[in-house]
């Protein structure tokens, strides 16, 4: 065979490839061409070569080289496992022993296969060969033109189509990743940096009552009537390091997922799936929460819907560093306490639905539509089932953390007697809180209980040294009783106790003053 018949034959392979089957062209020259067809599984690549390959010893180097190309390239697409053809076309086989050499080879995690076929001779061999080895691929029969003239034009047509159709295969994928540019985030960040700092300025980010004053989403208020707190818990974070691990990840999933959507879609997205997440903490997490962990798993559901409708281009761009990071985030949050899971779950849940009624730019076909408004409906039916479900549950039990939360609250406002049944209520489901408990024997000591408020204070105490207020009014009742060393030793340990206190405030002057009141009596 002459080698222009054999250039020709090469190139009329890679147009039916290319060009009628659709493959994406991972990497076109003059006598080798890469493809793949991203549409089965596991995905295929195919290696052209138009080669001519006089001894067996330099084929066997050629397959290694291959093998080493396969492999990379199984790297660079992100999936599993692929499958694939080592194609060598050329006039004639090598002169000595060759069969052997092409027996196929494994790559990645071995289970992927690469078959080595070669197309040989002349046209009858080749039509066989394909037969046998391609037949499943619907390749035309071979065909010589009437002159060389005429092959050397249809070369470089198809030279021209398949180049034209995979740079413009390119410029679509690159259209699609950056659709729009990351505007939003950064306001977003700015706004959260802004509420952070003022956290600081109020008394703390990791203070309680300074979270629950400007908006921490706390379900005792939310059942009040205060729904606003399941969109602005999105703008407060707990302690620095909350801020700086949401921040960091808000950054470089919240950029991807902006240049996906677009802006617009983006913000969408964003409030959908915090609202969602802080709809699951209200239904199912009874402690208080804050932060925008609920719109950062939403860009990871918004990503994997991005992965269902672009699998290939998903894979090959952001798929397993996506999955990493969701498998590592929802792992840290059922073993590092203090982890809204909820949250996390539900914006996954809800960023997904957000972007599937949103859709992604371009995807006008009606099936689209009818699952956008499928995916909008079922957003607002579970989020109002679990809303509906959170005040239930808020409304119709009492945990006692959350008692003692809220009766503090009360407490700190002055409101004892509204929280007195809380307080009640709270120790019916756990008699031995410390927290109610001494709330319980404040009340006691209002009612002239000295004596229960006394036992109150003394199993606090002997529970938790740290607790420098209950020491301070067990000093209190000591003194009273004309107990006045103990009185002595517990003021003492308040005041020791309460200077290791984060939030000291001003109670260790008050400490102080009637530890000299007491020394003073004592003498």
């Amino acid at each position: 065979m002459d080698t222009v018949v054999h250039r020709y034959f090469f190139w009329k392979i890679v147009e039916h490839y290319a060009l009628k089957k659709q493959f994406r062209v991972l990497a076109l020259y003059n006598t080798q061409v890469w493809l793949e067809d991203d549409t089965v599984k596991p995905r295929r690549v195919i290696r052209i070569v138009l080669s001519e390959v006089d001894w067996a010893n330099r084929l066997i180097r050629d397959i290694g080289h291959a093998k080493q190309q396969f492999n990379t390239i199984y790297k660079q697409l992100g999936v599993w496992e692929i499958q694939g053809e080592n194609v060598y076309v050329m006039s004639l086989p090598p002169v000595d022993s060759w069969e052997e050499t092409m027996e196929p080879f494994t790559i990645g995690n071995r289970k992927g296969k690469i078959r080595n076929i070669a197309l040989h001779t002349d046209t009858d061999t080749y039509n066989e060969i394909t037969e046998q080895t391609l037949g499943n691929d619907g390749l035309p029969p071979f065909e010589a033109m009437d002159s060389h003239e005429a092959m050397e034009q249809e070369i470089l047509r198809i030279h021209e189509n398949v180049k034209r159709t995979s740079v413009g295969r390119q410029t679509k994928e690159r259209q699609t990743l950056f659709f729009g540019k990351p505007r939003v985030i950064y306001a977003l960040l700015i706004s959260i940096l802004i509420m952070f700092s003022v956290l600081e300025a109020n008394g703390g980010s990791t203070n309680i009552e300074t979270l629950i004053d400007f908006g921490a989403k706390y379900n005792p208020l939310i059942v009040e009537g205060e729904w606003w707190r399941l969109f602005s818990a999105m703008f407060l974070h707990i302690g620095f390091f909350h801020l700086f691990m949401n921040g960091m990840a808000l950054y470089f999933l919240g950029s991807a997922v902006e240049q996906l959507f677009g802006s617009i879609r983006f913000l969408v997205i964003y409030f959908m799936a915090g609202l969602f997440g802080s709809a699951v903490s209200f239904a199912f997490t009874d402690s208080l929460s804050a932060g925008a962990s609920g719109a950062l798993f939403g860009c990871f559901g918004a990503l994997l819907y991005f992965g269902i409708k672009q699998p290939s281009l998903f894979f090959r761009t952001l798929g397993r560093s996506v999955i990493v990071l969701l498998i590592i985030n929802f792992f840290l949050g059922f073993i590092v306490p203090g982890i809204d899971i909820g949250a996390h779950g539900g914006g996954l849940v809800g960023g997904f639905l957000a972007a599937a009624a949103v859709r992604m730019p371009k995807e006008t076909r009606k099936t689209n539509v009818l699952w956008s408004l499928s995916a909008l409906a079922g957003y607002i039916v579970l989020a109002a089932s679990l809303l509906f479900f959170g005040y239930q549950s808020a409304a119709g039990t009492v945990n006692p953390d959350m008692a003692a939360l809220e009766a503090n609250r009360l407490f700190q406002q002055g409101n004892w007697e509204e929280a007195r049944p809380l307080v009640a209520e709270g120790l019916e489901q756990d008699s031995e809180h410390v927290e109610l408990l001494f709330l319980q024997a404040y009340l006691d000591m209002q009612d002239g209980k000295d004596k229960a408020a006394q036992e109150k204070l003394e199993f606090v105490t002997s529970e938790n040294r740290h607790f420098h207020q209950a020491w301070f009014n067990l000093a209190l009742i000591y003194w009273q009783q004309g107990e006045i060393e103990q009185a002595q030793h517990a003021v003492e340990e308040a005041i020791k106790q309460g200077e290791q206190d984060e939030h000291p405030d001003v109670e260790i002057d008050r400490y102080r003053e009637v530890q000299e009141e007491i020394e003073q009596q004592q003498h």
